[in-house]
């Protein structure tokens, strides 16, 4: 297509143009002394539960970055199948284009990925609550105690698609609205994807960073009425039965500044009675980003 043509098409009320996904990044120049690190990670895996499902795929963008200029370099990136040793579901292959044959005495090389963490001040996944109790579980032990060791950022939790005018906030989707495409599901691809997101979306890596930030309690609504279990979902909070670390109950995540206004609704709207809410069961310790998105962050020991 020529340039006229583009033109052409470009300012029509009925085309969109897409670009493909960059997979590389024009270093650029800073001017402050302080540069930080950070690393995007994606997994693909047998399936949900990380006690179960094996990690089959690993991708890893490290980059730099400035709290004045953003993001200024990609540093590194790895990718690596891993065998699993056990046939991968077909609905897996179908989802990810992974076959039995591709990760066939494949292995991820923790080492290297330990070297990558060590100068690391946050990692970013597209659902940390996913991917950070898959790696946590499932890696050796050394790499464990690192990813305990550094906070985590989420770039679906911690940064408000919905008030930026988004209807989802599935990785393709925004891409897509912000005139971009990508081929598959592979999980270096998805690190590029997640990255174009911090660098295309104006002030959203900035929203990451501050939310990652916040400090937050786990607030149990023990014995809360089963017809309000509505209202309870529309405000985030999930079921817990009992059998983990938490009572039976309803629970949620509460900003530390919003307790008060969290304990008002359940006493009004929940319980419908004054102080009904005032000695629910919460977690002694703050959930800060080296606990969120973990299992360890479940319990109120």
């Amino acid at each position: 297509m020529n340039e006229s043509a583009l033109n052409e098409v470009l300012q029509h009320p009925d085309y969109m143009v897409l670009r493909r996904l960059p997979e590389k990044f024009e270093k650029r120049s800073y001017s402050t002394f302080r540069r930080f690190s950070a690393i995007i990670i994606d997994l693909e895996t047998m399936g949900l539960d990380p006690r179960s499902h094996a990690i089959i795929e690993l991708g890893l963008l490290k980059f730099s970055f400035t709290n004045e200029e953003g993001i200024i370099e990609v540093l590194d990136t790895y990718n690596s199948l891993n065998d699993p040793n056990m046939p991968i579901p077909e609905k897996i292959t179908k989802i990810t284009g992974i076959t039995n044959e591709d990760v066939a005495g494949k292995k991820i090389d923790w080492d290297l990925i330990s070297i990558l963490l060590k100068d690391c001040n946050l990692v970013v996944c597209h659902n940390s609550a996913f991917d950070r109790n898959f790696l946590e579980i499932q890696t050796p032990d050394h790499i464990q105690e690192l990813f305990k060791k550094i906070p985590f950022a989420c770039t679906i939790k911690d940064i408000d698609w919905f008030e930026r005018g988004f209807e989802s906030s599935k990785l393709d989707y925004l891409n897509w609205k912000l005139g971009f495409f990508y081929d598959g599901h592979r999980a270096l691809t998805d690190c590029w994807a997640t990255l174009n997101l911090l660098l295309h979306e104006t002030g959203a890596f900035d929203e990451l960073k501050k939310n990652a930030k916040k400090i937050e309690i786990l607030l149990c609504a023990v014995y809360a009425p089963y017809e309000k279990k509505e209202l309870l979902k529309e405000r985030k909070y999930k079921w817990s039965d009992g059998t983990e670390n938490l009572p039976k109950c309803w629970w949620v995540f509460v900003s530390i500044d919003d307790i008060e206004d969290e304990i008002l609704f359940l006493e009004e709207t929940i319980y419908c009675r004054k102080g009904a809410a005032s000695n629910l069961p919460r977690s002694k310790t703050k959930i800060t980003a080296h606990t969120r998105y973990s299992f360890r962050s479940e319990n109120i020991n």
